[in-house]
C-alpha cells in the first residue's frame, strides 16, 4: 500500500468480513497475529500492517523525525486506501501507542471499537505521573539506551557490520533486556536471552536500516506521547487488556485508563506481563473472541463501567 510519501508500506490481508485492524509492538511484525486472527478469519478480514521500520516494512525511511506521527500518518493512508469504515482497531504496546497518536490526530471517526493492549497513557514519568515505561527504573533504563544511543549515532549511514563488535554487543544487550521485560513467564524471558546472540536476532530484528532502532528510542526519549487529554474524548467503545504483572508498564497506570475514558471496559490478566498475546495466549484468545463478538451489532451499544476478569488459561 502506497503511503502519502511515495512509501510501500507491507499489510497482510487475510479472511471475510467486517475489518480488524490490529497494530504490533516495537520490533516485530503483522505476521504475529495470525495464530489468533485465523481462527476468526471466517467472519472477519484482518488487516495486519508491518508499521514502518519493521517486518517487511524494515527498510522505509521516516518521512517525519516524530516516530508516532509517522505511524499514525501511515494507519490513516492504510485506511483511507482500503477504503475501510465502521472497523475495529486493536494495538499492542506501541501499536497501541499508534492507535492512541492516530486517535489524538484523527479522530476515531470509523473505528467502531477499540482493543487496547498493555499500554499507559504516558510513556514518560512526570511530577505528576510516575507509572510511564519501565516505572520506578525508567531512569536507569533510559540511561541506559542514551548512552547506547550516544555511542552509535556516529555510524549513521554506515552497514551494521561495520560498527565495532563490541557496540553492537552492547546493542543487542540493551535490547534483550528490553525483550526480556515484555515477559512474566519465565520461559519467554529465557528465550529473550537468545537476543544477545546477532545470528539469532537478526531474524526477529534485520538491520538493513539499522537506525530506525536509534529513532524509535530517540522518539520514546524526546517526544510527546501523553494522551491523558485526548482520551477524555474518546467516546468509541473501548476494551484495555491490562498484564497485572507488566514490567514494560505498571498496571496501576493502565488502570487508570478507565477514570479517562468511564465507559472503557478492563480486563486484567493475572501472572501476566506486557506481552499478553504471548504470555497468555489462550487467555488473549477468548478476550479477543469477547471483543469481536460484543461489537458485533452495527447498532453498537457502549460497554458497561466494568471491571472484567480474564479466567486462567
Amino acid at each position: 500500500m502506497q503511503m502519502r510519501d511515495g512509501a510501500k508500506l507491507h499489510y497482510i490481508d487475510v479472511g471475510r468480513g467486517e475489518a480488524v485492524v490490529l497494530l504490533h509492538g516495537f520490533a516485530m511484525q503483522g505476521a504475529l497475529w495470525l495464530p489468533f486472527a485465523l481462527r476468526h478469519a471466517h467472519r472477519y478480514r484482518f488487516i495486519l500492517p508491518d508499521l514502518r521500520g519493521f517486518g517487511r516494512s524494515h527498510g522505509l525511511a521516516l518521512a517525519t523525525p516524530v516516530l508516532l506521527d509517522q505511524h499514525a500518518n501511515d494507519l490513516a493512508d492504510l485506511v483511507r486506501g482500503l477504503g475501510l469504515h465502521d472497523f475495529r482497531l486493536g494495538g499492542l504496546s506501541m501499536g497501541a501507542c499508534t492507535a492512541l497518536q492516530y486517535h489524538r490526530r484523527y479522530g476515531f471517526e470509523g473505528v467502531r471499537a477499540y482493543l487496547h493492549i498493555d499500554q499507559a497513557p504516558r510513556v514518560l514519568n512526570a511530577a505528576d505521573w510516575q507509572c510511564g515505561l519501565m516505572g520506578d527504573e525508567q531512569d536507569q533504563r533510559l540511561s541506559e539506551w542514551a548512552a547506547v544511543m550516544e555511542q552509535l549515532e556516529p555510524w549513521r549511514g554506515r552497514s551494521f557490520r561495520a560498527i565495532p563488535v563490541r557496540l553492537r554487543q552492547r546493542f543487542w544487550h540493551v535490547l534483550s533486556d528490553f525483550y526480556g521485560s515484555a515477559f512474566h513467564r519465565r520461559g519467554w524471558k529465557q528465550t529473550t536471552r537468545l537476543a544477545r546472540y546477532e545470528r539469532f536476532v537478526q531474524a526477529v530484528a534485520p538491520t538493513r536500516h539499522w537506525t530506525i532502532y536509534l529513532d524509535c528510542m530517540r522518539s520514546y526519549l524526546h517526544d510527546n506521547y501523553d494522551w491523558r487529554e485526548s482520551l477524555k474524548s474518546l467516546d468509541t467503545p473501548l476494551t484495555a487488556m491490562v498484564g497485572m504483572q507488566s514490567a514494560m508498564y505498571p498496571a496501576e497506570g493502565q488502570l487508570h485508563i478507565q477514570d479517562l475514558v468511564p465507559h472503557a471496559r478492563i480486563e486484567r490478566f493475572e501472572q501476566c506481563g506486557h506481552a499478553i498475546p504471548f504470555d497468555a495466549p489462550i487467555r488473549f484468545q477468548r478476550g479477543l473472541g469477547r471483543f469481536l463478538r460484543e461489537t458485533a451489532d452495527a447498532g453498537l451499544a457502549r460497554p458497561r463501567p466494568t471491571v472484567g476478569l480474564s479466567r486462567a488459561a
